[in-house]
């Protein structure tokens, strides 16, 4: 019975890893555009937490929520935590109380069917997956009572090591980009980390992904650094923020709205 339930675990292993996330792009509860693809290229792990909402999902959506938090000193900002209305039949005020009312509070809130737990089999209240990578990987897809901390955490540290590699095999230097606001109306700051110091060239691409606008060309200090991006004279749309070195490119989405 012990082997026979290793080579379940196992197999239930290769079918989550086997799988590939679907993409989305919709607005949160709070307005806020989100496209799965565009974070996962950024080197982001989103988790995402399916919810009724209803009392037998507030342990699994909690476990999410610990498991995403206990990643917030070693890598801040890089994890993200969802919570998402099952069928998208709920409001965003709805789906906001019973988070606040339960202690899940730090996590995007949607309502939209965008969002959708279809492409990840069986439904579960709740329904916990880890996505990452480049490649869109499932790291982690489990339902109801299956759903616990441990599991997500050690996803998560799948997902991120992963990241690392593939970085590594690229042997790109940008090894996180993010833009604030996003949307934006006048002006951006895009944040970059970089392996090592290296030089890149930044540029704004429309959605046909034509260049139009340089920002930055020249080296970057190995760490954390941030470059302002004047948008003023962009027209509102959907922009790509393109970052290269000479090996490797990474590209944001930036949403310009004067």
């Amino acid at each position: 019975m012990k082997k026979l339930l290793s080579i379940l675990f196992a197999f239930s292993i290769f079918i989550s890893y086997s799988q590939t996330a679907s993409n989305f792009n919709c607005n949160d509860c709070a307005s806020v555009n989100h496209d799965l693809f565009t974070e996962l290229n950024s080197g982001k792990i989103v988790v995402i937490t399916w919810v009724m909402p209803c009392s037998a999902c507030v342990s699994g959506a909690l476990a999410a929520q610990a498991a995403v938090q206990s990643f917030s000193a070693s890598n801040p900002g890089m994890v993200l935590n969802y919570v998402a209305d099952d069928y998208a039949n709920s409001s965003c005020t709805t789906i906001q109380n019973w988070c606040t009312t339960n202690g899940i509070t730090a996590a995007t809130k949607f309502a939209n069917a965008a969002v959708s737990m279809s492409p990840y089999g069986t439904a579960g209240m709740p329904k916990v997956i880890v996505v990452g990578g480049s490649g869109y990987t499932v790291y982690y897809n489990q339902n109801n009572s299956t759903v616990t901390q441990s599991g997500i955490q050690n996803a998560i540290t799948t997902a991120l090591a992963a990241n690392v590699t593939a970085l590594k095999e690229s042997n790109g230097s940008v090894s996180l980009m993010e833009v604030y606001p996003n949307p934006t109306n006048n002006a951006a700051t895009l944040n970059l980390n970089l392996v090592k110091e290296t030089k890149v060239k930044i540029e704004v691409e429309n959605i046909l992904g034509q260049k139009v606008m340089d920002v930055y060309n020249g080296n970057l200090n190995a760490g954390e650094n941030s470059v302002k991006i004047n948008t003023t004279e962009l027209a509102n749309g959907n922009y790509f923020i393109s970052c290269s070195d000479d090996k490797a490119s990474k590209k944001i989405k930036l949403i310009v709205n004067h």
